[in-house]
């Protein structure tokens, strides 16, 4: 079967890092790291897996992040030297292994990819410290078990991914799709859970001024999952296409901020003033009280930081990477409280309970209080990834807040 498979070796990486800067194409033309190749299906790795066929198949920034390669090596030593990218997906079960229960054939599904200790082969009580409490996000066994290194299917070499038409998936990763959520709202899960899991443990309060920072995906479900929660705080976001502005506003965005000028935007609708370093470095007095940072570069971290006022919130949302030249002293001087928030759980507090991050979601969808399915802007065809990724690549020309690859029934 086809899929876009991901190969690093230290000769392909070399050569990608300079072709990212010469012609971005030829990451994806299989003389860097990815490549469509034709490849087996993969087998189930113990009687509690089974076989899914993918239906819809989400292009995620950290996707398109490895793609660019610039992912932190970082993650290097926790993922395979190869494997099919996708870990965003809603499938149908295809083959049941001969453990597995609470599901049938034909059940559509979509599936919580990280490989956590369950999925790895280990029994409760031999659980990771961190899984045994639910924080499968932090499992220690990320290398371990039955499955190879990664952290995710979709960076697993022996669980495919779900940029090809099938792959496997442990029993304790799948959910039910109830029958009034659409395809497009149920691929959607997986990236609003990672934006559900900051709002949950740092909502704002109702008084609080907040800022986000970044329009794409992640932005606005961040936006989405406050307003969800019922925040009734002024969120400004910082958006830079016309379509993210359009967007925004449908999600309940107090303000859209656009242009280059975003500290004298803050100041002006905070109190603050602009000042400038020597060297023309802009540093803001004032600020909001709380940003959600939902880019995760150098210098969107560096904004969050400059744009929060003393004693303020930062989250960081966007997976980020090397941050050069961060300098730490408005950190310092404002007293602010860094965190960040990396995907999700089982263990979120959510009106009194104890819940898995994913079924907070399909509740939220199910009960009609969430639709974001219209976010999902385009689908392609597998054999069509080279234009995916092209356009994708072109927000300006193409209008596009979450793709995907879809496959025929």
């Amino acid at each position: 079967m086809k899929a876009i498979r991901f190969n690093v070796t230290i000769p392909r990486y070399a050569f990608g890092l300079l072709a990212a800067k010469v012609y971005p194409p030829l990451l994806w033309s299989g003389l860097s790291c990815t490549s469509m190749r034709d490849v087996p299906e993969p087998e189930l790795p113990s009687e509690e897996w089974v076989k899914l066929d993918t239906k819809l198949a989400g292009i995620c920034g950290t996707d398109t992040s490895t793609i660019y390669l610039k992912i932190s090596t970082y993650y290097e030593p926790f993922s395979s030297k190869q494997f099919t990218m996708g870990h965003e997906m809603v499938a149908t079960i295809a083959e049941l292994g001969a453990g597995v229960e609470g599901f049938a054939v034909g059940d559509r599904v979509l599936v919580e990819p990280s490989l956590w200790c369950a999925p790895r082969g280990y029994a409760p009580n031999e659980y990771c410290e961190f899984c045994a409490q639910g924080l499968i996000n932090h499992c220690q066994h990320i290398t371990e078990g039955d499955v190879a290194p990664g952290t995710h299917i979709g960076a697993c070499t022996t669980t495919g991914g779900s940029w090809s038409r099938r792959l496997v998936a442990h029993q304790s990763q799948l959910y039910k799709v109830p029958e009034n959520v659409s395809d497009e709202n149920a691929l959607l899960v997986e990236p609003f859970a990672c934006t559900l899991h900051p709002a949950l443990n740092y909502m704002p309060d109702d008084e609080e001024t907040v800022l986000i920072i970044g329009a794409g995906t992640i932005g606005l479900m961040q936006l989405a999952a406050l307003r969800a929660l019922g925040s009734q705080a002024k969120i400004m976001i910082a958006a830079r296409y016309p379509f993210q502005v359009e967007a925004a506003e449908r999600l309940g965005a107090s303000e859209v901020l656009t242009g280059r000028d975003l500290y004298a935007q803050i100041a002006e609708r905070t109190a603050g003033e602009v000042l400038k370093t020597m060297l023309g470095e802009e540093v803001l007095v004032g600020g909001v009280d709380r940003t959600f940072d939902c880019v995760g570069t150098n210098s969107s971290i560096v904004d969050a930081v400059q744009l929060t006022r003393p004693n303020g919130t930062v989250v960081v949302v966007g997976v980020p990477g090397v941050v050069k030249q961060m300098d730490w002293a408005p950190i310092f001087d404002k007293e602010l409280n860094i965190h960040a928030q990396y995907i999700y759980h089982h263990a979120e507090q959510y009106k009194g309970e104890t819940r898995k991050t994913f079924d907070i979601v399909l509740e939220l969808m199910s009960s009609d209080a969430l639709d974001i399915g219209w976010m999902v802007s385009r689908n392609y065809d597998l054999d069509d990834y080279s234009q995916a990724l092209n356009d994708l690549a072109d927000k300006k020309n193409n209008p596009i807040i979450k793709a995907a690859f879809a496959f025929a029934d």
